[in-house]
């Protein structure tokens, strides 16, 4: 009874400018007709809406080398970084997002280079962004965006290992880390890996196919 009487009401007091389509969702919700699996669905089928959304000018890289060049764009949607490349009829054809930790986050150099004969590889250089609380945090991040065969639906992007590091506390301590970024054939039966050093350590990521990489110390 008590059910009946808060839905009675419920739909009394809904806005005249409701739709029909509105209307048979909100009833579906209170008789139990739409189970929680499948209004769970409907919201992630949803497209994404955003306050705000900024983007820097197109660039242009032929990631394919098929003479014609891809654009490449990186948007600021709310809080969210984004990279978007499109072909040359203004398709998008890819989109990725990067994982910000702080202000001032930025996607601010790519690099196109060859690793293997079947493999191109563009380095994506992310600046994760600047925390300020107690002390002052901030790092750089290398993403390995990876094209097969000249195929741009094979691109995949792996999220790789911080390369600068800077922190600063209200103890005074501070210190800053720049790490090596390079690409060297270590093996006969593999092919160019990459390479992130800082002092005496070294991070090798070498490539197997398909967008998957395996990486070691050394």
């Amino acid at each position: 009874m008590n059910k009946f009487i808060f839905l009675l009401t419920f739909l009394i007091l809904l806005p005249l400018s409701l739709s029909a389509q509105d209307e048979r969702f909100f009833r579906q919700i209170f008789s139990g007709e739409l189970s929680k699996t499948k209004l769970k669905t409907q919201i992630e089928n949803e497209p994404k809406s955003f306050w705000y959304s900024a983007h820097t000018p197109y660039y242009q890289l032929d990631i394919n080398r098929d003479g014609d060049a891809e654009r490449f764009v990186f948007l600021k949607k709310d809080n969210e970084d984004w990279l978007d490349i499109f072909d040359k009829t203004k398709k998008k054809i890819f989109s990725y997002r990067f994982e910000n930790m702080g202000i001032n986050s930025a996607l601010y150099r790519i690099e196109l280079k060859t690793l293997s004969p079947t493999t191109d590889i563009l380095f994506l250089y992310y600046y994760v962004g600047t925390t300020k609380f107690i002390d002052s945090d901030s790092s750089a991040q290398l993403y390995l965006m990876t094209i097969d065969n000249r195929d741009l639906k094979t691109l995949h992007v792996l999220k790789g290992p911080s390369y600068f590091e800077e922190l600063k506390t209200r103890r005074g301590h501070y210190h800053q880390r720049k790490y090596k970024i390079e690409m060297a054939h270590l093996s006969s039966d593999i092919d160019n890996q990459v390479i992130v050093k800082y002092r005496g350590i070294s991070e090798v990521f070498f490539y197997t196919g398909n967008g998957k990489w395996k990486t070691f110390l050394r």
